[in-house]
């Protein structure tokens, strides 16, 4: 079959139209941006972003909504507030035909709750994104502190570790996943099957286990009247409440 070649100008508006119109506004009115091969990396991380924050709305599922969480790779530290965190857009499943199924089978709102806000996390975590518990709370129209305690439900019932952002990234109140596992332990379950339960490998499990009996033996010297040891607060706390 004999090639025919396609006129560049028209190659370029169906093939590269937006990036083009990118390029020639930072050539025009963004000079500082000095080099054809730097213009054209921004110009292709520009595009980038645009692709990933406005997604055709037909592309979603009936009952998903398009939303935006912290960057999972992007921890928080001294200064980073809320404007300067990283974002990155998701999409999540609000009503699914699992929540009607449930809803047929008899589950109370309650449980079907509890499952939809695991799967809400678990989806932004999936995407790459972490969502808070106010986050679900806007989505869900409820309180925060009713996806708090029924989050902390899930998790205790289930010994899930849902990646909420306070537990991936360490900060506010969240419910540790140190302490879902001690809690496990406390139990009597074997450290294989809290491995399996909450996605750890057995070596971490019984480090937290180690750790904790370590703290416990500190706390039972302290209460026999021996302040001699010295510890971080803190750590003490989260082993011992």
């Amino acid at each position: 079959m004999e090639q025919v070649k396609v006129p560049s100008m028209i190659e370029t508006k169906v093939t590269n139209s937006l990036k083009g119109s990118v390029l020639d506004l930072i050539q025009r009115d963004y000079q500082f941006i000095a080099g054809d091969k730097i213009q054209e990396m921004f110009a292709n991380d520009l595009l980038e972003v645009v692709s990933k924050s406005f997604r055709d709305p037909w592309k979603l599922e009936v009952g998903q909504i398009l939303w935006y969480g912290a960057k999972a790779s992007e921890k928080p530290n001294y200064g980073k507030n809320s404007k300067k965190t990283p974002l990155t857009p998701v999409i999540l499943t609000l009503i699914s035909k699992d929540d009607l199924e449930m809803k047929k089978a008899g589950y109370s709102d309650k449980e079907i709750m509890e499952t939809k806000i695991a799967r809400i996390f678990k989806e932004a975590y999936e995407q790459g994104a972490l969502l808070t518990h106010s986050d679900i709370a806007y989505l869900l129209h409820v309180s925060t502190g009713t996806i708090s305690k029924q989050t902390k439900a899930y998790m205790e019932r289930t010994g899930e570790i849902l990646p909420t952002r306070g537990i991936v990234h360490d900060i506010g109140r969240a419910m540790t996943h140190k302490g879902i596992i001690l809690k496990l332990y406390k139990k009597g379950y074997q450290t294989p099957d809290i491995a399996r339960m909450t996605n750890h490998t057995q070596e971490a499990c019984d480090r937290y286990i180690k750790a904790y009996k370590k703290v416990e033996k500190l706390s039972k010297t302290m209460k026999n009247g021996n302040h001699s040891a010295t510890f971080i607060p803190n750590l003490f706390f989260c082993y011992i409440q």
